[in-house]
C-alpha cells in the first residue's frame, strides 16, 4: 500500500478538520428519547376505573372497579344472592320478579376484597299454573300454584311425622 493510498484510506481518522454538527446528529437522539418516552407512558398509564351501571331496588346506581364490598353495599343495598367462583366471591344485585316477563341480575365478583368484574344476565320469568302448565309471567295471582301449607294432610312429605 502506498503512502497516498494509506493517507486516503484512513483520512477519516487522521483528518484534523473539525466535524461539523449536522441536523441528523440532533434528530437521532431526539427520536430515541421520544420513542423511549412514549414506551414509558404506554407501560405506566392506567385508565380510570370503568364505571358499572347496576339496576337495583334503589334505582340505577354506579360502582367502579376496585371498590370494596362494603362500599358497594352502601351504594346498591343488600344483595339478593351470593356465590363462590374459585377465588372470587360474587354477589347478585337486581330486581327479580314474577310480575314482569323478564328481569336482569348483575353479578359483582370480588377478589382480595376489591371489585374485579361485573356480569349482567337476563332471566325470563316463567311460572307453573294450577293445571301444571308452564307459562311466561306475568300472570294473575289466582292462576299461580299455591305454596304448600304447613302441617298439610299429605302423608310421606319431608318434615312430617308418620304414625
Amino acid at each position: 500500500m502506498s503512502v497516498a493510498q494509506h493517507k486516503y484510506l484512513f483520512s477519516a481518522y487522521t483528518d484534523p478538520r473539525r466535524i461539523r454538527l449536522q441536523r441528523r446528529h440532533l434528530l437521532y437522539p431526539l427520536a430515541v428519547l421520544l420513542v423511549g418516552g412514549l414506551g414509558y407512558l404506554a407501560v405506566t398509564y392506567h385508565t380510570p376505573a370503568t364505571p358499572f351501571r347496576v339496576d337495583t331496588y334503589r334505582g340505577l346506581r354506579t360502582v367502579r372497579k376496585g371498590m370494596s364490598p362494603q362500599d358497594v353495599s352502601g351504594i346498591l343495598g343488600q344483595p339478593v344472592g351470593r356465590e363462590q367462583r374459585g377465588a372470587q366471591e360474587c354477589f347478585q344485585y337486581g330486581k327479580p320478579s314474577l310480575k314482569v316477563p323478564y328481569f336482569t341480575l348483575h353479578t359483582l365478583c370480588y377478589e382480595n376484597g376489591k371489585l374485579l368484574e361485573v356480569h349482567q344476565r337476563r332471566y325470563n320469568s316463567w311460572v307453573v299454573t294450577r293445571d301444571g302448565a308452564i307459562s311466561p309471567a306475568p300472570l294473575e295471582p289466582e292462576e299461580l300454584v299455591p305454596l304448600p301449607e304447613e302441617g298439610g294432610g299429605e302423608p310421606g312429605l319431608a318434615g312430617q311425622a308418620t304414625p
